[in-house]
């Protein structure tokens, strides 16, 4: 097959599709749903199983779990054991964890504007670039492709005594003019409370019913728009801006978790890129440059009054970070060969601020600043219909450039340093029939520390470390898929062994803390999926095992990592335009570290979840439902519980 004939069948299906194709970045030049390596949610996945945001959606996917920073009121996930900060998460292809330590808050993230979510676990692409140690998360925008479409969403959300807690509204429009298209977004989230499960029978920090400070207010506004020419090449410019604020939950037992009376005032994102592809005959060129930047405060108060800061201990900061970079790609068929050369430059700089608790005024108190550079070649060996072997390898440098601090304390270990790493993968692909494929691989993943890891003194508590090296992952990895009619299923295994895992141990001199090159963990897991689907029924879902050894120190151990998940679901259609959906979720042997040091295992839990839809016609949908049925107690972080019965209704119209 030659590539021309390839490139134009990819450019026909980005015009047919609702997806922005130019921001995937895939392991086979082939649609990622056919992707022994990747996996996706589509935009109606996630509608359908009601996930408002990032992480509601991300937690149905196998091998992937849903974890809280309790303490910092923030959404995290992990996948197959590694926690968020070893995982890249990308917006249409652009790097958007952040700067300073790699955290990426997944519930401020709304899904109305997503067309659909790739995952990859271990094995991933090298074009990515650097620090995809622990796997891959890109969230794609939509794209239209008529001359006008739309869709308009509005909801609210009651608690379990049938006060309104939660709003959600949304709006995306588009249009497509011949070569020309436009895609414009908005999304709106204002919670002013949930209520705990009745379950709970209250402490001194945090009575029964209403949870306390959990309001949270979340806004987006996008705008992308494109050209595409006759032979599909195609350029387009894109900007988003979110702005968000939140309130911090007390812990409810400060055996668990200390007491914080703390505060966000705001939490902003905003981006701006420019991507294209150039397609020739045999070969294509895709290029990006991109601007992204993360502003938030946080406000430690000295009471739970929320209103002074007369204490030692209060305080007033915030973070202004950003990062810029590029990236470029060249793909081009050679017989048999599928070669892909990709180069990425990305340059993170995080500015950290005290505020006068007086007069307002803000001080520079740190200023790090990093640049990465990364270079891959990936190559895809077509032997025949049957077999495909693929190879890649990538050159990861990161440079630290600078490091003002005004803590005079260590600042003789705060050196810069330049630290670079060699990132070879392959893997075999058989197909012994057109229902079935068959994948081995192994893949070696590095994780550079963020400026956090090495630089951070913890309020004081912690020694800084500049001289931290790399983590390092061999991912191995046996999976089958197989298309028995309506029924579609997949089963991966893996072993992963990590070395010179970062961990806080006691640094002799000062007998502080500090963070060092002592770990060595093995991952090992099972995953197991099924689907089926006809025309009036859909039913399916996923189980997956992980277990994680601290080889090193089995004391240790790895936290917000369930042993056993299972996520399943069912949607049926009663006929008329009514339909009803159901899902579960099971979650077992999570280790929690509370206060002491500690480790315990959280309560094992199971919810449910229940929705009506009635398609009143073919633009306008109702749908009512309630989430945790059972008004089920549930913790992901001990002493901050998470919302317990909770009623909703949706009205949507589509254009």
């Amino acid at each position: 097959m030659q590539k021309h004939v390839l490139l134009l069948s990819l450019a026909a299906s980005a015009v047919l599709a609702d997806t922005f194709t130019l921001g995937q970045v895939n392991v086979l030049n082939t649609p990622i749903e056919e992707s022994p390596f990747e996996q996706t949610m589509t935009a109606q996945t996630i509608a359908q199983q009601n996930s408002e945001s990032v992480a509601d959606a991300l937690d149905n996917i196998s091998g992937i779990s849903l974890g809280m920073m309790g303490a910092r009121n923030e959404t995290t996930v992990s996948i197959r054991g590694f926690e968020a900060r070893r995982v890249g998460v990308f917006i249409d292809g652009i790097p958007v964890y952040v700067p300073y330590d790699g955290n990426f808050d997944y519930d401020r993230f709304l899904t109305a504007d997503i067309a659909q979510i790739d995952v990859a676990k271990g094995y991933s692409s090298v074009a990515y670039g650097a620090n995809t140690m622990g796997g891959v998360v890109n969230i794609i925008s939509k794209k239209p492709t008529k001359a006008l479409e739309g869709e308009v969403k509005a909801g609210m959300v009651l608690d379990s005594d049938g006060d309104l807690s939660r709003r959600v509204a949304s709006i995306n429009i588009g249009t497509r003019q011949d070569h020309i298209y436009a895609q414009l977004g908005a999304v709106y989230s204002d919670q002013n409370h949930y209520r705990l499960s009745d379950d709970y029978a209250g402490s001194a920090s945090q009575p029964a019913g209403k949870r306390l400070r959990s309001e949270a207010e979340d806004y987006k506004v996008s705008f992308k728009t494109g050209y595409i020419a006759d032979d599909g090449s195609e350029i387009a410019l894109g900007y988003s801006n979110q702005n968000g604020q939140k309130q911090q939950p007390p812990s409810t037992n400060p055996v668990y978790n200390t007491v914080r009376y703390w505060d966000w005032p705001y939490w902003d994102k905003e981006s701006i890129f420019v991507t294209g592809q150039k397609n020739f005959s045999n070969s294509y060129l895709k290029a990006m440059a991109y601007y992204d930047k993360f502003e938030n405060s946080l406000y430690n108060y000295n009471n739970a009054n929320f209103q002074t800061f007369t204490g030692g201990s209060s305080f007033k900061s915030k973070y202004d970070d950003y990062s810029a970079g590029a990236r470029m790609e060249y793909g081009v068929e050679l017989d048999n060969n599928f070669l892909t050369a990709s180069a990425n430059y990305k340059k993170d700089v995080h500015d950290g601020y005290d505020i006068s608790k007086t007069t307002g005024a803000e001080t520079l108190t740190e200023n790090y600043e990093d640049h990465t550079v990364s270079f891959g070649l990936e190559d895809v060996y077509t032997l025949s219909s049957q077999w495909q072997i693929l190879g890649g390898i990538s050159y990861d440098r990161r440079t630290a450039d600078k490091i003002y601090d005004t803590n005079t304390a260590y600042l003789d270990m705060l050196a810069l340093k330049t630290q670079s790493a060699f990132n070879p993968e392959a893997a075999l692909v058989y197909s012994p029939d057109s229902t079935s494929k068959i994948r081995a691989s192994v893949s070696h993943k590095t994780y550079l520390p963020s400026m956090k890891d090495r630089y951070s003194r913890r309020l004081g508590t912690s020694v800084p470390n500049a001289e931290l090296e790399n983590e390092i992952a061999t991912h191995y990895e046996l999976s089958y898929q197989k298309q028995l009619g309506s029924v579609s299923t997949r089963l991966n295994g893996y072993f992963t062994r990590v070395e010179d895992a970062i961990q806080s141990v006691t640094h002799a001199p000062t007998g502080l803390l500090q963070n060092q090159n002592v770990g060595t963990f093995d991952h090992r897991g099972v995953e197991l999926e099924v689907q089926y689907k006809t025309d009036t029924l859909e039913a399916g879902g996923n189980y997956a095992y992980i277990n994680v050894k601290n080889k090193t120190d089995e004391s240790v151990k790895r936290t917000d990592v369930p042993k056993h998940q299972i996520f399943a679901y069912v949607q049926s259609d009663l006929g008329a335009g009514f339909s009803i959906y159901g899902d579960m979720k099971f979650r077992k042997g999570t280790y929690d570290q509370i206060q002491n040091g500690s480790y315990v295992i959280s309560p094992t839990f199971t919810t449910f979840d229940l929705k009506a839809v009635y398609k009143a016609t073919d633009t306008i949908t109702a749908e009512a439902g309630v989430k945790n049925l059972t008004d089920k107690f549930v913790q992901y972080d001990l002493g901050f519980p998470v919302a317990g019965r909770e009623f909703f209704a949706n009205l949507i119209y589509k254009f």
